[in-house]
């Protein structure tokens, strides 16, 4: 029987059970596993209490990071941390006095009564810590990879939201080889697909680890995805800094996320932890849910689980939130239907449809409740959009910079300022003095503790390099007009790649398939209220559209640090498309244009966004193949920007 590639994707799953079993019952004794808070919603999705308990786990706790757990003399601990230096030195820091109490080591691994598992990896200097501590032969360590977490159809995620800290501003590539491992792994269930296309250092670098891992057992079944595509994420910066039209996205934009979880919280989500509190105000909208119960709702961004977020997790947010004000008014209308039956008809009513209904009137609450919540954190949305879409097009630099210095003062929002300011620096570039002014109005605003913040930007590529203040005459050539000809690498890779909305040729990818899909938006930039296409959701179309190598190279000769990988071999689109003329690829001479299987595989390192799934999806509907995104993990563009303010 053929297995779907959908099933063989949620197969991740029983993988990550087969490690953890083996780490678990690897142990004797009686078990307690101490859990990191954070990685409790990715463990969710390995396996269930239950489970755990029949591994021999007798209880579970949530680590708290101020006080040990106290054990019993026969009880043996199990840590589970992330591979973060900070969260490991502070259980050393808890676990130290047992170098006092137990003089004596276990000679025996197994017998040891604590044990740490890192999540993703244990690297080599973990263990010179354990050392320093004292603790080396009474702690044990182990590292654990999850791999891939099947969140929706379509959407997949390492659940790693410290690896863009790590690769983009710490310049830190120590959690690559995980990653690679984990992709290694997705080779071995969906097979070798029959080119890679690279984008980026950290991308080019997560190849050559799955290279050096070794080659993938030989498989009968054919692969299941036609092309791989593996993008660094500052090579489209714009698409996470850029605000959302779509439902999910907004949801993501407002509300924290966790392994596909959000939690509707109007009095703690990510636009008031961020404002300036002074700014805030009062509740102005309480989500509705009865005074009895002060535990915030969830959502699950899973369109099996919920038909509500399914019907809408792509559309327009106008269009989705009406739909959830439709829904509730049907629902109320169906419910009136009672008073009209009789006894026998309420009677089966009451068996059979009523609990479907009720089910699904508390999950269009939870929407209702949610895009409400949206609505007015978002406030005055449609200005923020033709902000942006005037920063995209470089449309009077000095307004621009007045007018995200205005939202600085008005809306005082920590990270989503910072957001518009690097958007333009992206675009249009920000000189010295400019970020100088900024920096100072931001820093007399949130103190001056977040001056270091700039400095983190900076390394990640988002702003430039904060400078000392210059005398006047510097000042004087900073405020002469940038010639016209400059341009920022972003506009020349958004020029030659067409990503702008007046580009023709993503009209003309969509009007050969637009009489077939009426329903459907005419280009992929509908997630950016037409205005950008996502790089991912381009470079996709430009795969699944060409008809031979010579198509391919020609679209992306003009990009720097784009690569083809066919057979072990590397080289630019336009050298792969001349060593097919004259048949020096080796054993691969065939063109592999056009792609014979149209599944599609795009990892993207350093997070991915809801923008761009939707982009993605909307490509693989009009090409009719299939398109999975994956990453380590999903991000919103302040998520981005707040990471620079953990080092």
């Amino acid at each position: 029987m053929d297995v779907t590639l959908d099933k063989k994707l949620q197969g991740f799953q029983l993988v990550a059970q087969e490690k953890l079993q083996a780490i678990i019952c690897s142990i004797p004794g009686k078990k307690e596993l101490i859990l990191e808070p954070e990685l409790i919603k990715p463990l969710e999705h390995v396996c269930t209490a239950s489970w755990l308990k029949l591994k021999g786990i007798q209880r579970i706790y949530k680590h708290d990071a101020k006080q040990r757990l106290p054990r019993a003399a026969d009880q043996v601990h199990i840590y589970m941390i992330r591979s973060v230096l900070g969260t490991f030195q502070t259980l050393l820091r808890q676990l130290q006095p047992l170098a006092v109490l137990t003089p004596n080591e276990s000679p025996d691994l197994a017998l040891r009564m604590f044990h740490i598992i890192c999540v993703p990896s244990c690297y080599a200097y973990f263990h010179a810590l354990l050392e320093q501590a004292g603790l080396w032969g009474l702690v044990q360590l182990h590292h654990y990879n999850w791999d891939f977490i099947y969140l929706d159809h379509g959407v997949l995620s390492l659940e790693l939201p410290n690896l863009y800290e790590c690769l983009y501003l710490q310049g830190n590539t120590s959690a690559l080889p995980a990653v690679g491992q984990s992709l290694r792994l997705l080779q071995m269930i969906c097979g070798q697909p029959s080119m890679v296309l690279t984008f980026g250092g950290h991308a080019a670098q997560l190849l050559q680890v799955m290279q050096a891992l070794g080659p993938v057992p030989e498989s009968n079944n054919p692969p299941d995805f036609g092309a791989w595509l593996i993008i660094d994420r500052d090579k489209d910066y714009a698409s996470s800094l850029l605000t959302p039209a779509i439902y999910a996205g907004l949801l993501l934009e407002v509300f924290q996320l966790r392994a596909g979880e959000i939690v509707i919280d109007n009095a703690n989500n990510k636009i008031r932890s961020q404002k300036l509190q002074l700014l805030q105000g009062k509740l102005e909208y309480t989500p509705n849910v009865s005074a009895s119960n002060s535990r915030p709702s969830c959502i699950r961004l899973n369109s099996a689980c919920d038909e509500i977020y399914a019907d809408n997790r792509y559309k327009h947010f106008a269009q989705a939130s009406s739909f959830v004000r439709g829904q509730v008014k049907a629902l109320g209308l169906e419910l009136q239907k009672l008073n009209d039956m009789q006894l026998e008809e309420m009677h089966d009513y009451v068996a059979r449809k009523l609990p479907k209904l009720t089910e699904l009137k508390a999950k269009v609450l939870r929407h209702l409740n949610a895009s409400e919540v949206v609505i007015q954190m978002l406030g005055n949305f449609r200005h923020l959009q033709t902000l942006e879409e005037d920063i995209l097009n470089n449309v009077s630099r000095k307004r621009l910079l007045a007018e995200i210095d205005e939202l600085l003062t008005t809306d005082g929002q920590r990270f989503n300022t910072l957001r518009l300011l690097c958007l333009l620096h992206l675009c249009a570039g920000v000189a010295p003095d400019e970020l100088q002014g900024f920096a100072r109005n931001y820093c007399n605003m949130f103190g001056h503790r977040e001056l270091c913040v700039f400095q983190q930007l900076a390394q990640a590529g988002l702003l430039p390099a904060l400078q000392p203040e210059r005398k006047s005459s510097a000042k004087l050539l900073s405020n002469l007009p940038l010639p016209k000809f400059q341009q920022t690498e972003f506009q020349a890779n958004a020029n030659r790649l067409k990503l702008l909305t007046s580009c023709a040729d993503a009209e003309q990818s969509a009007g050969a398939d637009a009489c077939a899909h009426p329903a459907l938006k005419s280009c992929p930039s509908f997630v950016f209220n037409g205005t950008y296409i996502p790089l991912a959701a381009q470079l996709c179309s430009i795969l699944l559209n060409a008809n031979n190598a010579d198509q391919l190279a020609t679209k992306l000769a003009m990009i720097e640090g784009l690569q083809v990988h066919v057979g072990g071999q590397s080289s630019t689109a336009k050298a792969y498309a001349a060593q097919l003329k004259t048949g020096s690829t080796g054993t691969e001479t065939a063109d592999l244009f056009p792609l014979r299987l149209r599944n599609l595989f795009v990892f993207v390192v350093g997070g991915a966004n809801y923008a761009e799934i939707a982009a993605c999806d909307f490509v693989a509907k009009l090409t009719n193949s299939k398109i999975t995104v994956a990453s380590d993990a999903l991000l919103a563009g302040s998520d981005l920007i707040a990471a620079a303010f953990n080092n």
